[in-house]
């Protein structure tokens, strides 16, 4: 069961637990409903079995399955294929990021992250306290 948030509800897979609790604080904190998955494959799982969240954040390096091949499943799951996909992630060489759009994800946060970079990044695609904002 997905947590109701008053502004959507966001899936969080990452497996570093300080960076997941630190996205948990900033995206609670601006009312969305949280779900955290730590490994790959868990997440894979996840999107085959459960209704789609309005946002999904995905780090690229994780057990078991990586962001990108996740994201990649994503976007072959009819119910998931048009959510957002913000991917966080380390890795700033040119060519991840190029595969990364060419596999459909929507944005791309570079980590370390600063928290307003991060916000303004999602309340492109879904309301913030204010409201939703608009591209």
């Amino acid at each position: 069961m997905q947590p109701i948030g008053e502004n959507g509800t966001v899936l969080v897979v990452e497996d570093h637990e300080d960076t997941a609790c630190l996205l948990r604080f900033i995206l609670e904190r601006e009312c969305y409903g949280v779900t955290h998955l730590r490994d790959g494959q868990l997440a894979q799982q996840f999107i085959s079995t459960t209704p789609p969240p309005d946002l999904l954040l995905l780090d690229i390096m994780l057990p078991s399955m990586t962001g990108l091949e996740l994201l990649r499943v994503v976007r072959t799951t009819p119910e998931w294929q048009w959510i957002p996909v913000i991917l966080l992630t380390a890795d700033t060489r040119t060519e991840t990021m190029t595969l990364a759009a060419n596999l459909g994800a929507t944005e791309y946060v570079q980590k370390p992250f600063a928290a307003d970079r991060l916000l303004k990044s999602i309340h492109q695609f879904l309301p913030g306290p204010a409201g939703p904002h608009v591209r």
